[in-house]
């Protein structure tokens, strides 16, 4: 039996530019819109994001990129662009980007 090649990309290795995308389409999808829907500077409480969609986008960036996450993420970086953007940056402060 093979087994599939891990394929996530620790967030080390990407800027918040990259993580743009990603981010957007799975807050659509908890959202149940689609990605052009989201805008990524419009505050996540605008499309009426609830705490069982913050915390599963919450363990998506936990999963993907390898790194814990506050469960309160979306609500204390509001936007895509917000969370993007404090990813990278929190990375680059520990010297692993």
């Amino acid at each position: 039996m093979s087994i599939a090649p891990d394929t996530r990309t620790p967030l080390d290795r990407r800027s918040a530019a990259d993580l743009v995308p990603w981010l957007t389409e799975r807050v659509a999808f908890h959202l149940h819109t689609t990605p052009e829907e989201i805008d990524p500077d419009t505050p996540l409480a605008d499309y009426g994001i609830d705490s069982v969609a913050a915390i599963s986008v919450c363990g998506e960036i936990e999963e993907r990129y390898r790194i814990p996450v506050a469960p309160t993420i979306a609500y204390d970086y509001p936007t895509v662009r917000a969370i993007t953007d404090h990813l990278a940056e929190r990375l680059s402060a520990e010297g692993r980007s």
